[in-house]
């Protein structure tokens, strides 16, 4: 049986990787929340952006940090073209069309990956000194360390946009109903197309960081893909406070559950609790946020 010191262990180890879980279900779920679509892609997409910060550290020795800041960049525009070149034709087609767009796109994007990059798995190096630091009889690592609070930077930072801003306030009258949003004059097609950035860059952001702590491949979307609806089911669709909660709840389940069952079940467990909150709260813990207004 594990001690209870290597369950404290594996506990904050659960909890540190929850905060990039909760980014990178934070953009599949204000897009679904705002935008009424379910976006298939986003894994893979999540895979591009841990890609951006592979190559970036590889070819030129740049720090992953910094080449998170690059996905965010290069996977904010990608979106907003996505929006206005291909999903502003069927987004008012039901719910049906988009998904088929954005799976063929995920399919896609894998495609691509494994043709230029092949099927190798590759990852960064945070490059601090040394390997962590320890609190009483708990050790915190430096790369889950860092990228917990990077993901918090993030999740807060979002909030803080979408609170506290005009385009903000945008987004989330268009979350609430888009019709009156409309007779407000509110350009709600340009609406769409920002928050299609955002929760593209978020997916980036979080592959940049799960760089730092695990392999990427052009396979990995999938898994990630599950996670973060996992994520956004324990959460409800469009909770900010919602998606931390589950996203922390799931980076400690899985950890626990790793510790007892095998590294093997990892996703087993993500699908495990996505079927469970399903079955028995549908609407999430915190219910449907719409951007927390």
């Amino acid at each position: 049986m594990p001690t209870n010191q290597l369950i404290l262990q594996t506990f904050i180890d659960g909890l540190l990787l929850g905060g990039i879980y909760a980014v990178a279900a934070l953009g599949l779920s204000l897009v679904f929340g705002i935008m009424d679509i379910v976006n298939l892609a986003h894994g893979h997409m999540l895979m591009v952006g841990g890609y951006v910060a592979v190559i970036l550290f590889t070819a030129v020795g740049i720090t992953p940090l910094i080449g998170m800041v690059a996905a965010i960049g290069l996977m904010f525009l990608f979106g907003m073209a996505l929006q206005k070149v291909l999903l502003d034709h069927v987004v008012d087609e039901g719910l049906e069309q988009p998904i088929i767009v954005l799976f063929g796109l995920a399919l896609v994007l894998q495609n691509l990956g494994e043709y230029f990059l092949g099927g190798d798995s590759q990852s960064t190096n945070i490059g601090i000194p040394g390997s962590g630091f320890k609190v009483g009889s708990v050790f915190f690592s430096f790369p889950r360390t860092v990228t917990f609070v990077i993901a918090l930077v993030l999740i807060v930072g979002t909030w803080g946009f979408l609170r506290y801003t005009t385009t903000g306030a945008a987004i989330r009258a268009t979350a609430q109903n888009r019709t009156a949003a409309r007779y407000m004059g509110i350009d709600t097609d340009r609406i769409y197309i920002v928050t299609l950035g955002i929760g593209t860059a978020l997916a980036g952001a979080a592959g940049a960081l799960l760089s730092m702590l695990f392999p990427i491949d052009p396979y990995v979307g999938w898994s990630y893909l599950l996670k973060a609806f996992a994520v956004v089911v324990l959460g409800g669709v469009g909770s900010i406070i919602g998606t931390l909660v589950g996203g922390l709840t799931l980076g400690i389940s899985e950890n626990l559950g790793a510790l007892y069952l095998g590294g093997g079940y990892r996703d087993v467990i993500s699908f495990s609790i996505f079927l469970a909150v399903l079955l028995l709260r549908p609407q999430g813990l915190f219910g449907s946020g719409g951007g927390d207004a």
